[in-house]
């Protein structure tokens, strides 16, 4: 038996799964937007999708301009549109934005 160390071989204690291994699928967080507007800068940089439950009434607006009504993007079934986002603006409801994992294509 080699004493080579491999790349993933050494304890849990010094880092844990993701670190060692990255963060799999396309997404890496969530912020729940209720209402207010919430910024996609700083340490919120990289939101790239959102959930809009049905019901909800805002705006979301795109990183190069323009803005999309909430509502029209609840007003079908639930789904993750891939977006864009510099801010959230909810008027009622809750806004689930989903940060990008840069690593993941």
């Amino acid at each position: 038996m080699s004493s080579e160390v491999q790349p993933y071989d050494y304890p849990a204690s010094q880092r844990d799964d993701f670190e060692r291994k990255g963060h799999p699928g396309k997404f890496h967080q969530s912020i729940t937007c209720g209402v207010g507007v919430t910024t996609f800068t700083g340490s919120n940089f990289g939101a790239g999708g959102l959930i809009v439950p049905p019901g909800t009434t805002g705006t979301a607006s795109l990183s190069l301009g323009g803005t999309i009504p909430l509502a029209v993007l609840s007003s079908g079934s639930v789904r993750v549109y891939e977006l864009s986002l510099t801010s959230v603006k909810v008027d009622s409801g809750t806004v689930y934005v989903l940060i990008r994992n840069q690593v993941a294509k």
